[in-house]
């Protein structure tokens, strides 16, 4: 890991840290090592599996179990959401495509 990775590495932390205690969302607890300038990351970061697909979104039931909506087809009031409805994966995590995702959905439920 480059000093590069580790400056960016502990400036992304500290600025979700402090957009979700601005937001009142909740707090984050950085690991004392993360902090330290002359920290000696771990050697063997590596990224997780990630299982996609299971639910996977489509334009009809037969090329998906959810619609662009999240709601699964043919039951009124079922929505599902997260990586299970992705049609495909990509080379980058997830997580901030499951959370926008997410999102999109509560504002779709509460219209």
């Amino acid at each position: 890991m480059a000093e590069l990775d580790r400056r960016t590495l502990r400036k992304s932390l500290f600025e979700v840290g402090k957009y979700l205690a601005a937001n009142d969302i909740g707090r984050v607890r950085l690991s004392p090592y993360v902090m330290e300038e002359n920290a000696v990351l771990r050697k063997n970061l590596s990224g997780g599996h990630h299982h996609l697909g299971g639910i996977r979104m489509g334009k009809s039931p037969d090329g998906g179990v959810v619609d662009s909506n999240c709601k699964l087809f043919g039951i009124s009031n079922l929505f599902v959401t997260g990586s299970a409805v992705f049609p495909t994966g990509g080379a980058a995590n997830p997580t901030f495509t499951i959370i926008k995702l997410a999102l999109r959905l509560s504002d779709h439920l509460s219209d």
